[in-house]
């Protein structure tokens, strides 16, 4: 049975319960504190404490993250097999390392009934002090205003797979809007794309990139991309995550100098979900 978590207190007692118990402790979550607390804030959080694992479950749409924090990985399949939700609900889990790292995780999930479901590639980029911007024409970006942020969702929602891209919520748009982390480009008002990203400190990731497919062919992808550079010109890292299987977008991204470091995402998924 799971329960609703209703603070950040009941995360980390959590997480410290299976790692007093731990003999090789594993985990898959590691949000940051500002980010457990909107999840808490909005109930989306829920718990279910184990003798030797707690695992937690995020509500995303008609669809939930599953995280883990396990004594060892023998405690990290008994106890997830006790999870309901896993057998009757939508789930995805998503596991973070290089290649040869994942096999055990992903053989001690599979053995709860997920399975893969896509594998998406980290690419970097090193900040280039004073670089030119690229070439636009005469398409310009600017900074998303309040008024797009349903629009902006939408965008993100027609190109992207929620099971397997980690889309936002509404509530994320509109908070990235205000701390200007949301660029678009408008046709007649109409956001014709956008790029959300997330800076902090001397790094920044590109979370979506998304151009209508009506407005492919005016240069508005290149022209978000050259004013994320710009405004952002004190970076030292990019980074970013895509699907392994788009190819078109490692190319496009490589065109930017975006390349592969060798950290991959493998998102599992349960048999509730085709």
């Amino acid at each position: 049975m799971i329960s609703q978590v209703h603070t950040v207190e009941e995360v980390l007692e959590g997480i410290q319960h299976a790692k007093a118990k731990a003999t090789d402790f594993r985990t898959n979550f590691f949000p940051v504190q500002a980010r457990i607390q909107a999840w808490v804030s909005h109930g989306e959080l829920w718990r279910a404490a184990r003798e030797s694992a707690t695992f937690f479950l995020r509500k995303d749409r008609d669809f939930w993250h599953f995280y883990f924090c396990a004594a060892s990985p023998m405690a990290l399949e008994r106890e997830a097999a006790t999870v309901a939700e896993l057998k009757t609900e939508r789930v995805v889990t998503d596991l973070v390392g290089r290649e040869s790292e994942l096999s055990d995780p992903v053989a001690s999930l599979q053995s709860v009934g997920f399975r893969e479901y896509a594998r998406l590639r980290r690419l970097v980029r090193a900040g280039r002090a004073g670089e030119s911007p690229f070439a636009t024409g005469d398409v310009l970006a600017d900074w998303a205003e309040e008024s797009d942020c349903a629009s902006l969702l939408r965008l993100i929602e027609s190109a992207f797979d929620p099971y397997a891209e980690q889309l936002p919520t509404l509530y994320e748009v509109e908070a990235a809007v205000r701390q200007q982390q949301v660029l678009v480009v408008k046709y007649n008002r109409e956001v014709a794309g956008s790029l959300f990203f997330e800076t902090q400190g001397f790094a920044s990731t590109v979370r979506f990139w998304v151009v209508a497919e009506e407005y492919r062919a005016l240069r508005v992808g290149s022209a978000l991309m050259s004013a994320y550079f710009k405004s952002q010109n004190t970076v030292r890292r990019f980074t970013l995550w895509v699907n392994a299987c788009n190819t078109n977008a490692i190319q496009k991204y490589g065109h930017y100098g975006y390349a592969p470091d060798g950290l991959v995402d493998h998102v599992l998924a349960n048999q509730t979900i085709p």
